[in-house]
């Protein structure tokens, strides 16, 4: 958070002062077609209205593209990588006393298919199997910004259990998604596995999902999860095109933190504006006392038959331990892929 601010505060400073040396890139690769990432090494740029982190790599569009870098300070180093599904990524390093131009040549890896055959649209015809869902509950109590977030295994738990008892129900009724009923698959218990297997979809970045050197298999990545796929496929009356992972977290505000919060915030208001008039001195941030609760959903679309995740989509909903809200997340995920 102190992190956050210190940043936040730097470029709104550098921005009212007009600092920063603005330089246009020429950017292009062999073949053409790669993904650009931006990452800082050291030092503070923007490029195309954000802000370069040196925590992840920031996607730009493809090549060949002109990229405008801002610096924001003079000792920076700006990782440029091109990226692109069958072949190994390149890297260049950029300062704003580098040339306008940069090429990146990207070697092609034996065996792996560049062409990236999903197509959105595959979705309407296809047939899902939801797999059971991973739900994360955070408790969110205190009041104010005296406040704290804590991991509740416990309603996470009970969530995960009502949620697959509703999904139960809005299942196998003849539409297109039923739900995969397991307990242990081959020995390794399901939560385990799923555990695992939301650890590692969720490095998955949406924007660069055609574009991985290397197709994002589940087989290659989690433990067990090829075993399951093989099980999955000799079950007998199995179909789907697709599996379907949803995961969901969750921030479920305290009963106590929801009323405290409205009468301080009522408090505090008219406090403030009782310290107006008498001409004192009393600071009061409305925002410490907003709602803040939600969920949201990540759904995960598997090709059933190689394990490759294909596409990925979010949705913000409501708090799921609302029984209601629950309730219609279960009846959306019944009519996957139509997500609204």
């Amino acid at each position: 958070m102190k992190k956050a601010l210190a940043l936040g505060l730097l470029l709104i400073t550098l921005l009212t002062t007009g600092c920063g040396t603005t330089r246009q890139f020429a950017v292009d690769s062999n073949p053409q077609g790669a993904l650009i990432l931006l990452q800082t090494e050291s030092g503070y740029v923007m490029s195309q209205g954000q802000f370069i982190l040196s925590a992840s790599e920031t996607p730009m569009g493809v090549t060949p593209r002109t990229t405008p870098i801002t610096f924001l300070n003079d000792n920076t180093n700006v990782k440029i990588t091109a990226e692109k599904r069958g072949y190994t990524s390149s890297i260049s390093l950029a300062t704003k006393e580098s040339g306008p131009a940069i090429f990146l040549d990207l070697k092609r890896i034996d065996g792996v298919n560049e062409e990236v055959s999903f197509k959105k649209e595959d979705l309407s015809t296809g047939t899902f199997t939801l797999m059971p869902p991973f739900v994360e509950v955070i408790i969110h109590s205190g009041l104010g910004n005296m406040d704290k977030k804590e991991y509740s295994p416990e309603v996470s738990k009970k969530v995960t259990d009502d949620l697959t008892a509703e999904l139960a129900k809005t299942c196998n009724n003849g539409n297109q998604v039923r739900l995969a009923v397991m307990g242990e698959t081959q020995g390794k218990d399901w939560s385990l596995l799923t555990a695992e297997t939301n650890k590692y979809l969720s490095k998955l970045k949406v924007e660069r999902l055609p574009y991985y050197s290397l197709p994002p298999y589940l087989n290659n990545n989690v433990n067990g999860f090829k075993t399951f796929i093989n099980s999955y496929k000799n079950q007998p009356g199995i179909d789907s095109r697709y599996l379907v992972y949803m995961s969901s977290k969750c921030v479920s505000e305290t009963t106590g933190r929801l009323v405290g919060n409205v009468f301080l915030a009522v408090l505090g208001a008219a406090t403030q504006g009782y310290s107006a008039a008498a001409g004192t001195a009393f600071y009061y941030d409305p925002a410490a006392f907003n709602p803040d609760s939600g969920t949201l959903v990540t759904w995960y679309v598997i090709d059933a038959n190689t394990s490759e995740v294909v596409y990925i989509t979010q949705q913000m909903f409501p708090d799921i331990t609302d029984a209601d809200y629950l309730k219609k997340l279960a009846g959306i995920a019944g009519n996957f892929p139509v997500v609204k």
